[in-house]
């Protein structure tokens, strides 16, 4: 099958389509924040795994961790500063032709010990930075290097700064990526080669280029749709019979739909605002919470099922809408985010540990807004921060929302975020998080244990936005919140007239 370029699928979806283009790439990481490749991640500061320890790559069989390089180069240990050149024809005209996404390339010790070292982008002296030499109809082009670092055993600290690249049988992988964009088609390509320089050897190797592949490969689709797609623009839906709860913040007593709607003095609901140019509301009025410089604190509001509707369930579908404001840039710590939650009073947050019989939570979480340089700088991270039986510690288990990057939110955009919770059977590993984003599934679970007991339930949908941790926010930041809708069936993304005819 050929490769589908990741432009295209986000032209097929829309704007709320599941790829994100170039998200998938490796990051080098950049300094002080340590936020590149590493043994266990392909962008520590997206907070992205490989699927293998120290790497993932195919070969050129098109196997996963395989074998058979796409050209090997035997670097002798005779203590000399020489160029090694590897024949990669068939890798780029593969990346050319579109067979496979270009994510760099993957090197690694095939025979031998090491470890060998070459020249990074960032050596002081050019002449021992790595070329990409490919020859056509047009004559020999070199093609610009975006990125190269080494993955080591020996720490999870990323190395895309360093001055040299290393590799090794202990293991030590070099990752180099190549901007091919305005490369000719594979045809015009007669010859591709890797130039290296190597700066020291301990040891004579074989070295073998394979093909990086990490990240997701999702089909295009369009947004699932639920309860909402039956009601245009959200009217009417607080009427239907799947659905519990709805509030848009209309209402100037808004707060009296809610069980408590706390903190008074930083949460009012707007339809314009001065403060941010780029604020759209969504519909009417939205709720707009503020997280004070120096505070933790913006939003805590709770909606108690057993005085709202008489009786707590064991499962619930949560909708609300959120746009992360033009102050929105988490350089600290993360914090917390609306969820479903039974602590009773008595544990699931703050450091009081779940054992199963004392309560539990599901909020929502972010994490610091990933640092410039990143293939995902500027956006934020979010997930589920969940206290269960099983927990490690005293606080939440951190689940990011990583599936096809859909839980990586930009600022001054609207996004309809959806959790379902079912708890699971006492005793049993069956219980289900799942979270949509506009529509497209972002995290699935179906093995948490949050219960021993039938007497914990869901408790309460808690609307809290929070930062931390302990530590207070270093500025004034904003969120805004609305068209919320808790449901016993999937609610789906709100309908507009031009999403509808857009879906048919």
């Amino acid at each position: 099958m050929k490769y589908t370029p990741l432009a295209l699928l986000f032209f097929v979806v829309g704007s709320a389509g599941p790829a994100l283009a170039d998200h998938a790439d490796w990051a080098e990481g950049s300094s002080p924040h340590n936020d590149g490749a590493n043994r266990e991640y392909y962008n520590a500061g997206a907070i992205l795994p490989w699927r293998h320890f120290m790497g993932d790559w195919r070969d050129a069989n098109d196997i996963e961790q395989g074998d058979a390089a796409y050209a090997v180069a035997k670097v002798v240990d005779d203590d000399t500063l020489k160029p090694v050149r590897w024949d990669v024809t068939t890798l780029v005209k593969e990346w050319v032709g579109g067979i496979h996404p270009n994510q760099g390339m993957f090197l690694r010790i095939s025979d031998g010990r090491g470890p060998i070292m070459f020249g990074s982008r960032e050596s002081p002296d050019v002449a021992l930075h790595p070329k990409l030499e490919v020859t056509g109809k047009a004559g020999a082009v070199s093609f610009d290097l975006v990125a190269d670092t080494y993955l080591t055993k020996s720490t999870y600290r990323s190395q895309g700064q360093a001055d040299e690249l290393r590799v090794s049988a202990a293991p030590d992988h070099l990752l180099i990526r190549f901007d091919l964009k305005q490369a000719a088609t594979p045809g015009a390509i007669s010859k591709a080669t890797l130039v290296l320089q190597t700066t020291k050897q301990f040891g004579s190797a074989a070295i073998g280029v394979f093909r990086c592949r990490q990240g997701h490969d999702e089909l295009p689709s369009m947004p699932a749709l639920g309860i909402a797609a039956r009601h245009e623009n959200d009217r009417g839906i607080a009427e239907d019979p799947d659905v519990i709860f709805a509030t848009g913040f209309e209402h100037s007593k808004w707060q009296s739909e809610w069980t408590r709607a706390e903190p008074k003095d930083r949460i009012d609901t707007i339809d314009v605002d001065g403060q941010f140019e780029k604020f759209q509301p969504l519909q009417g009025k939205a709720l707009r919470s503020q997280i004070a410089k120096g505070t933790t604190t913006g939003l805590n509001t709770i909606y108690k099922f057993n005085d709202q509707i008489g009786h707590e369930p064991e499962e619930i579908y949560f909708r609300y809408y959120l746009r992360l404001a033009d102050d929105w840039n988490q350089t600290v710590q993360g914090g917390k985010l609306p969820g479903i939650s039974g602590t009773y009073g008595e544990a699931g947050w703050g450091g009081r540990r779940s054992n199963g019989t004392n309560g539990w939570s599901a909020r929502g979480l972010f994490r610091r807004t990933v640092p410039a340089g990143n293939p995902l700088a500027g956006r934020t991270p979010i997930g589920f921060y969940c206290y269960h039986a099983d927990m490690k510690g005293a606080y939440g288990t951190n689940w990011v929302w990583s599936k096809d990057y859909r839980g990586y939110l930009e600022t001054n955009r609207w996004y309809a975020i959806e959790q379902y919770c079912r708890l699971n059977t006492p005793h049993e590993k069956n219980g289900v998080l799942r979270a949509w984003v506009d529509g497209y599934l972002a995290f699935e679970k179906t093995d948490v244990r949050f219960r021993l007991t039938d007497e914990l339930r869901i408790e309460q949908v808690w609307m809290n936005f929070y930062h931390g941790g302990t530590i207070p926010s270093p500025h004034d930041q904003h969120v805004f919140i609305d068209n919320v809708v808790i449901a016993k069936s999937y609610i789906g993304p709100m309908q507009t007239p031009d999403a509808a005819s857009k879906a048919e």
